[in-house]
């Protein structure tokens, strides 16, 4: 998932009931948090940002790396609360606006 939608999360929260997507799921919440990681490093380099968009990408990160911890520990239904509130800062089409 490069556009993280909403749509897409909630995709990937029907799948947290099938065990055997259970891999697949973590694998691409690690490419979303990969993606997060990259987004906060552009932002704190300087080269970008009207806003504080460093404390915004911080948060979405620690919300991902709780998602996968709920998910190493076997609690999918924490994992899918934490997805849903992911989701909720997401507009309709995807990702939150951001203007650089």
């Amino acid at each position: 998932m490069l556009i993280i939608t909403k749509q897409g999360i909630e995709d990937l929260i029907h799948s947290l009931n099938d065990t055997a997507k259970l891999e697949p799921c973590q694998d691409e919440i690690k490419r979303m948090l990969e993606i997060k990681e990259e987004l906060l490093w552009w932002a704190q380099s300087g080269k970008c940002c009207r806003w504080q968009a460093g404390a915004y990408f911080t948060g979405r990160i620690q919300l991902l790396k709780d998602v996968l911890s709920a998910l190493s520990e076997g609690n999918t239904t924490q994992a899918s609360s934490l997805l849903r509130e992911y989701a909720s800062e997401l507009n309709e089409s995807g990702e939150r606006t951001i203007n650089f």
